[in-house]
């Protein structure tokens, strides 16, 4: 039994899907489904049911999922440690970006690791939040930025961007996790629903089309807090994941939705779109890596130079509970 065919596993595990698998682990679904099969081989044990959902786990599934989790952590503690052993931080660290690289200040932050340990090497790829967190969940990235909920109080939200975390945020469990900045979201729609945009009550734009994010996504719990503190429950008319479709259906007049501040500027500076102007909620801006692994070096040197790219102070990242 091989390491890559336990993680293989457990990507197919939390996933359902051979596709999303393989895409999350950067392989062919051929491959994919031939790991498994090997594991299942040499177990002598059915680990999935295939179904028209996708991939559902056995009873000898589930036990192995369990074990495995923690055959895996185990495995990256013990890589963890050689670094530790040789001193200087070195080695290739693969870094999720959720959103632009300048937005995220990625430039700065390379150079500064470039001063500080130049023997590590970013590689960077790209993810939605949820997807950054699964993924240093089970091993395949090293650290990654993410948005987090903010659920502090709606009346808190008067303020743009920047400025501090608030207590509000939870952490994801089993990841370390460095606050960056507190950022407001911004309601976007029509041009030609501009003025409502601006004086209408949240009661009111709850009233018109909306376009939601995933369950999955951090705006999701802000927004449905927010609804549910005035009331109303949103016409929700379809729901969409990427920036550029919601812009799409809000600049045709499909509805509404939300956007951190610089994304939705920056759509609205494209002369299709309206902004209301004061944040409705907010998120935090969070860096993040598996928390088992939060001392590594090469990952304490990442995480010191995106601090400093954002101008935080000291202090150490806090692993939740795992």
């Amino acid at each position: 039994m091989e390491l890559y065919q336990l993680r293989t596993f457990a990507v197919v595990a939390d996933t359902g899907n051979l596709t999303r698998a393989a895409e999350r682990l950067h392989a062919s679904p051929p491959a994919v489904s031939a790991h498994i099969r090997a594991l299942e081989d040499e177990l002598g044990v059915a680990l999935f049911r295939r179904t028209p959902r996708g991939m559902e786990l056995t009873d000898a599934g589930r036990d192995l999922r369990e074990r495995a989790g923690t055959v895996l952590a185990g495995a990256e503690e013990l890589r963890a440690r050689a670094p530790a052993l040789r001193g200087e931080p070195e080695g290739e660290v693969t870094l999720a970006l959720h959103a632009a690289s300048h937005l995220l200040r990625v430039d700065a932050a390379h150079a500064l690791l470039r001063q500080s340990a130049p023997r590590v090497r970013l590689r960077l790829s790209r993810a939605m939040s949820w997807e950054v967190v699964a993924d240093l969940r089970s091993g395949i990235l090293d650290a990654g930025f993410l948005y987090l909920a903010d659920l502090a109080p709606a009346d808190g939200a008067d303020g743009g961007e920047g400025g501090n975390p608030s207590d509000g945020v939870t952490a994801p469990e089993g990841l370390a996790v460095t606050p960056l900045t507190r950022i407001g979201l911004h309601v976007i729609g029509p041009l030609e629903w501009a003025d409502v945009l601006q004086s209408g009550t949240l009661a009111e734009l709850a009233a018109l089309p909306w376009l939601w994010v995933p369950c999955e996504c951090p705006f999701c719990p802000v927004m449905e807090r927010l609804f549910a503190a005035v009331g109303v429950e949103p016409t929700v008319a379809a729901v969409a994941e990427q920036e550029d479709a919601l812009c799409a259906l809000a600049a045709g007049g499909a509805g509404l939705t939300v956007m951190v501040e610089a994304e939705a500027r920056a759509a609205v500076a494209e002369g299709r779109l309206a902004l209301r102007e004061r944040p409705v909620a907010h998120v935090t801006l969070a860096f993040a890596a598996p928390a088992a692994r939060a001392e590594e070096p090469a990952l304490v040197a990442l995480r010191d130079a995106v601090r400093a790219a954002w101008g935080v102070g000291g202090g150490s990242a806090a692993p939740t509970a795992r």
